[in-house]
């Protein structure tokens, strides 16, 4: 099965685990923006208020990917203000009516909650609707495991 992986990573933590999993699967990575930049303690608070403002306009860097190649497209993206990222329910709004595979979400996020919340918030900004989705706890974890199962999951 092939598979694209997209991610949006504000501090990076994101950014490793979709190259992990990417890795794992074989599969084509991409990064996704909307260009800002949002580094650091003012990139965080930013981040935060934007949660609460209209969606951004975001760009796949490198290129967008040939959707029709693709049988299972995974998204990522941190939660932010117990929310979705802007920038991921963004991506998801302008972009997911190109999948042509299974969709698949993985949230990213420093709490111990499952953010179930969010990811059902996400849903909403999708116009298919998910297959699976994985919730990460990031801090001060090694989310190894978590990925791997999700992986073994993903290949039956």
């Amino acid at each position: 099965m092939k598979t694209v992986c997209l991610y949006y990573s504000r501090t990076g933590k994101t950014r490793s685990i979709m190259e992990r999993m990417a890795n794992m699967l074989d599969a084509d990575l991409f990064e996704y923006t909307d260009g800002k930049d949002r580094s650091g303690a003012k990139g965080y608070v930013g981040s935060c208020i934007d949660s609460y403002r209209p969606l951004p306009q975001v760009e796949i860097l490198g290129g967008e990917p040939e959707w029709d190649k693709y049988d299972r497209v995974i998204v990522s993206m941190p939660v932010w203000a117990e929310a979705p990222c802007v920038v991921g329910k963004a991506f998801l709004k302008q972009y997911s009516g190109k999948f042509k595979g299974d969709l698949h979400l993985v949230v990213t996020h420093m709490s111990k909650a499952g953010y179930g919340k969010a990811i059902a918030k996400a849903y909403g900004y999708s116009s298919v609707k998910p297959k699976s989705y994985l919730s990460l706890q990031t801090k001060n974890h090694d989310c190894g495991a978590e990925i791997r199962h999700f992986v073994k999951e993903l290949e039956r």
